[in-house]
């Protein structure tokens, strides 16, 4: 009996970039270091509307601490940790689109069997990530009340309407007499 080569079935990612301050973190001088309850609820939304996305940390929080400090934030907050998979590469200050960039084009380096199929940003500074990434997948909250209700939706939206259409049956002529 041969052996036949395992064959991988290729993954579509649909990705979330997050960032923390100004989004699930609004007015961050009030809140240094903690996710705002209401923004909390609107992410979890977002996660239980869509299943299959993925969150990648593309927030200045991702070198300011320790990756499992992040981790024990989303657990407290009683995020699913199962579906943060990255967190975008240090590139330089101000330079968030850029760093955006360099995961969607190294991510299938990284695992050849999982392609970027749709994404979306989140973020409370649209500049630095409109200089690399075109506007229909940036969202952005306004950095005193995070993450809203509004913003949500439309990201529910957006990856709801980029999905693939179904292909149209094939519609059968009547043979006339």
């Amino acid at each position: 009996m041969l052996d036949t080569p395992l064959t991988l079935k290729k993954m579509l990612l649909d990705v979330i970039f997050l960032d923390i301050d100004g989004v699930l973190n609004p007015g961050k001088a009030k809140h240094p270091h903690v996710f705002a309850p209401d923004c909390v609820v609107q992410l979890r939304r977002i996660l239980d509307a869509r299943p299959e996305i993925h969150v990648v940390m593309s927030t200045s929080w991702r070198t300011g601490f320790p990756f499992f400090v992040l981790g024990w934030l989303w657990h407290q907050h009683d995020l699913p940790i199962q579906r943060v998979i990255g967190r975008t590469p240090e590139i330089q200050n101000d330079r968030r689109g850029d760093e955006i960039q360099k995961w969607l084009t190294d991510a299938p380096l990284r695992s050849k069997e999982h392609q970027v199929r749709r994404y979306a940003v989140l973020d409370d500074e649209a500049e630095p990530v409109l200089e690399v990434i075109p506007r229909q997948h940036m969202f952005t909250c306004d950095p005193w009340h995070g993450l809203t209700e509004e913003v949500a939706d439309r990201v529910i939206k957006h990856f709801a309407a980029s999905e693939s259409p179904a292909k149209p049956s094939r519609i059968r002529k009547a043979k006339t007499a």
